[in-house]
């Protein structure tokens, strides 16, 4: 289930339904930045394995990949008829994987 947040190390990162993402200190529970870029709710999030990026979901039926240290979006995915509800990067290599409720799955190359 996506919907829950996504962590990183000492960071969390959440998707709400105002569109932002937030990311979190865990330690000590404060919100370091708000990512704004998404136009609905933001029901996924997935960090890359080296903590760097971050990859979103939303209802707007697009994927974002966010460069956490500058908190802009790099990349926008047009992914799907529908919201996703997986998503998750590659360990090793450059793609990112998505599933929706429009019942496909779609590997993306991000450079």
């Amino acid at each position: 289930d996506n919907r829950r947040a996504s962590h990183a190390g000492p960071f969390l990162a959440s998707g709400s339904r105002d569109k932002s993402v937030k990311i979190w200190d865990v330690s000590t529970g404060q919100c370091l930045a708000t990512l704004v870029g998404h136009d609905n709710w933001v029901r996924g999030a997935a960090w890359h394995p080296g903590g760097r990026y971050l990859l979103t979901a939303s209802d707007d039926k697009t994927l974002r990949v966010w460069d956490v240290a500058h908190t802009r979006c790099l990349k926008t995915l047009y992914a799907h008829q529908h919201f996703a509800t997986s998503l998750d990067f590659h360990r090793s290599l450059p793609f990112v994987i998505s599933g929706s409720v429009d019942q496909t799955v779609k590997v993306w190359e991000c450079r």
